[in-house]
């Protein structure tokens, strides 16, 4: 191989592997309440009714019915009477995106101690490739739907499932409540800041008007 051949390869494999490390490392980040939810406008489902707002589906390997808050979370629900869960236990609740999102949250609840000493809720988040993340709140075990997990990511997000513990070593129905989700692209982004090499291409454009116009 020549020096050329052997040159062009080099930077033909030097910008794969780049551009395989910028897809496969996503920046997510974990937030602790609906306050922390920063890419808005958001929809918000509450599960009240049999008629979801348009934009994601929700999905079980049993199936997903309402649930009501007094029989799920003892009452303790952050609106409504009634939340998301499943016809049978163990069963992970994933949730799907018509258009992708960047932004997604929930309440979960039934962290009943009749049936667990304790566990971790986990959120693992999808794109179109795969899982990009996952975050994690540890259950306070007091039965209610009081707990938020939610997240901001740099990445298009097509689906997210909530999992208690691995999603089947945990004897408790999943449970949520309100939850919300954005359209990915829809927060107005800065205006970009110009790369070192463009600044410098501008400073010679700009030096060599003015030679000109001194001559």
């Amino acid at each position: 191989m020549s020096l050329k051949g052997l040159f062009s390869f080099k930077l033909l494999l030097t910008s794969a592997l780049l551009s395989t490390s910028l897809v496969s490392h996503a920046v997510i980040t974990q937030v602790g309440s609906t306050a922390g939810m920063s890419q808005g406008p958001y929809a918000l489902e509450d599960f009240e009714d049999g008629s979801f707002v348009l934009g994601f589906t929700a999905t079980a390997s049993s199936g997903v019915i309402l649930a009501s808050a007094s029989s799920y979370a003892s009452g303790g629900t952050p609106s409504g009477i009634q939340g998301l869960s499943t016809n049978s236990f163990p069963d992970p609740i994933m949730i799907s995106f018509a258009t992708p999102a960047s932004s997604v949250g929930m309440f979960f609840g039934n962290d009943d101690t009749c049936c667990s000493s304790g566990f971790t809720a986990f959120l693992d988040i999808f794109d179109v490739g795969g899982l990009i993340g996952t975050i994690g709140v540890a259950a306070n075990m007091n039965d209610f739907a009081d707990q938020f997990i939610g997240f901001v990511s740099d990445q298009a997000v097509t689906s997210v499932t909530l999992r208690y513990g691995t999603g089947s070593d945990v004897g408790l129905y999943h449970y949520i409540d309100d939850l919300q989700f954005n359209r990915a692209g829809t927060t107005p982004e800065p205006d970009p800041i110009p790369e070192p090499g463009t600044l410098g291409l501008f400073g010679l454009l700009t030096g060599f008007l003015l030679r000109r116009k001194k001559q």
